[in-house]
């Protein structure tokens, strides 16, 4: 239930604190967690009702239109620069943590089953049994997309952290610990995806042998290079869950020049690395110094180096 606090806390906080609007928080988060106590009623884990719950709130700035409610923005700083930022909990950061791992593996078993799809595709070519493996293979990608499409729903209940958030000393020392701890399955998920997608190549190259093999030594190809794709993705979100909380949170012991400072350059950096693509596409173009205009991006990672802190 915090989850959906902090989500209505977040959607408010560039707003005016009118009794108006306070009132519609108020109605909003109320309509919201007996939507969600409806939903558990109804046998919906609590991942599963707190995603649909946040799916259906819509935008805030749509809802202040059709109620007719000026939107009054607060004055006294930029939005980057807002520190009434939701603090999140250790329970639902192990919350975050687990949901990108079970999205981790169910994006890679659905890249995994494209793969087998295709695959039977061409042993069902290979034994001239055309249709058979095209009912599979379109059978096969429906479950995939299916796994794509409800394991993209498990971000919604966490969309609200994407804004920012802020993180106790300790929670975000415990992260930076479970990072260190994490690094020897990412490293042993990117090693067996790397080499896995290599070893892949081979069954290809031995079907060019024998061509009247080369849809069976090409499916196993695909099938080879889906699974070291499922280790790539899951290494990917492994490391890259934890990178998100340390990147995006923000400790709460922080003064306000401070974290203003920090948010301050953190905005900086967005456009910075906009401003440095755009400039390396511009130039490598009309100079056509391809092989050199590369340089650019080293001199801004140290450029960037020098005002972003962790």
């Amino acid at each position: 239930m915090i989850t959906i606090k902090n989500y209505v806390d977040t959607m408010f906080m560039n707003l005016a604190e009118t009794q108006e609007l306070m009132n519609l928080k108020n109605d909003i988060l109320s309509n919201m967690e007996e939507k969600y106590e409806e939903l558990i009623g109804n046998g919906a884990s609590e991942n599963e009702a707190i995603g649909l719950v946040i799916s259906e709130f819509g935008s805030i700035d749509e809802l202040l239109s059709e109620l007719n409610i000026e939107e009054n923005k607060k004055d006294e700083q930029p939005k980057f620069f807002s520190n009434k930022r939701p603090t999140i909990s250790t329970s639902e950061i192990q919350d975050y943590l687990k949901m990108r791992r079970e999205v981790g593996v169910g994006i890679g078993l659905g890249v995994l089953g494209c793969g087998l799809a295709i695959a039977s595709l061409l042993i069902g070519i290979h034994f001239n049994l055309m249709f058979i493996g095209l009912a599979a293979c379109l059978l096969i990608v429906s479950c995939s997309v299916g796994m794509f499409v409800v394991n993209g729903l498990k971000f919604n209940r966490f969309n609200h952290l994407e804004k920012g958030f802020m993180l106790t000393i300790e929670d975000k020392k415990n992260i930076e610990a479970e990072k260190i701890e994490v690094t020897r399955s990412f490293n042993a998920s990117l090693v067996i995806g790397i080499v896995l997608c290599i070893l892949s190549s081979v069954p290809v190259i031995i079907g060019f042998q024998y061509t009247e093999y080369f849809f069976l030594y090409t499916s196993t190809t695909v099938v080879i290079a889906t699974i070291g794709c499922f280790f790539l993705i899951f290494a990917g979100n492994l490391k890259g869950a934890y990178s998100f909380l340390k990147e995006n949170g923000l400790e709460n012991s922080m003064s306000n020049e401070e974290l203003n400072s920090r948010l301050f350059w953190r905005n900086f950096n967005e456009k910075f690395w906009l401003i440095v693509v755009a400039m390396y596409l511009l130039v490598s173009f009309i100079f056509n110094i391809w092989s050199i205009s590369w340089i650019v991006f080293p001199i801004a990672g140290v450029l960037s180096g020098l005002w972003i802190k962790e």
